[in-house]
């Protein structure tokens, strides 16, 4: 009994920094002088607020799938290598993953930009094109910032679980007389499908919530939800309004949390010995 003593602080400190203001913003948007549901009709009603909350899951929605498709052959590369090539490949992934997100978003800036790096290669030394490319401040700059963001949890989600994989069953199947390419189709990616749909579900949830990235690399219609939300809390001061946007995104975070939640729980029954 006196071992759940240790559990108070935590549980006090998350009540009192999380929950408690959680449920003041909640509140706000329920209360203008007295109950209202005013906020959420207006949302739910006005097309481009609706227009917003799409924008936000279609951006969240492509660059998960840009994630994963870069994200998926890394790590079934990594179980491959040998351990030195492999420890250097996860600190590539690492180290820009604790890079602040504010030089990654300028840096792509840098590189994008009319009169960068990637221009200068398309233009000047391939000749591929003779006028620059728009490549930022555009849904392009959005979706290269963000799959940027996302690539190392995605890579090392999918390694912890194709590393559980017994790469002999492929073995195996090959030595029946399957190609490689069957081997991996039939074998190995069916195992592995836990881990993509954990990893899948994660990186959803993280683009939901973007901010920085679409704000600096993105163009006036790559307005998402949570741009939204800071501009009614910062500069029209609709806090009422920008409580119940909030609300709205935070009912979509938790059910993806829900989803991802399952499907960890699946990929625990399935890696358990």
């Amino acid at each position: 009994m006196r071992v759940g003593y240790l559990l108070v602080p935590g549980i006090a400190f998350l009540f009192f920094t999380f929950l408690v203001p959680l449920l003041l913003l909640l509140s706000r948007s329920f209360y203008e002088g007295g109950f209202t549901a005013e906020y959420y009709v207006r949302i739910l009603t006005t097309p481009s607020y609706l227009r917003i909350i799409w924008t936000s899951i279609e951006i969240a929605a492509l660059s998960t799938i840009a994630t994963m498709l870069l994200a998926y052959p890394v790590s079934y590369y990594l179980i491959k290598v040998g351990s030195g090539l492999r420890s250097l490949m996860i600190a590539m992934i690492i180290v820009p993953f604790w890079t602040n997100i504010l030089v990654r978003c300028y840096s792509w800036i840098v590189v994008l930009q009319k009169r960068g790096l990637v221009n200068a290669l398309l233009t000047d030394q391939l000749g591929l094109t003779n006028q620059p490319i728009e490549l930022v401040y555009n849904r392009v700059g959005v979706l290269i910032g963000m799959t940027h963001y996302l690539l190392p949890p995605a890579i090392l989600i999918l390694y912890s679980v194709n590393r559980t994989i017994d790469l002999k069953l492929s073995e195996a199947a090959q030595g029946l007389g399957a190609s490689a390419w069957k081997a991996f189709t039939r074998v190995f990616f069916p195992m592995s499908l836990p881990g993509v749909r954990a990893a899948t579900l994660l990186v959803m949830i993280l683009g939901l919530g973007f901010f920085v990235t679409p704000a600096l690399l993105g163009g006036r219609l790559d307005i998402t939800l949570a741009m939204l939300i800071n501009n009614q809390f910062s500069e029209t001061t609709n806090w009422g309004l920008g409580a119940a946007l909030s609300t709205v995104l935070l009912v979509m975070t938790t059910i993806g949390i829900a989803a991802h939640y399952q499907a960890l729980a699946r990929l625990g029954r399935r890696v358990a010995p």
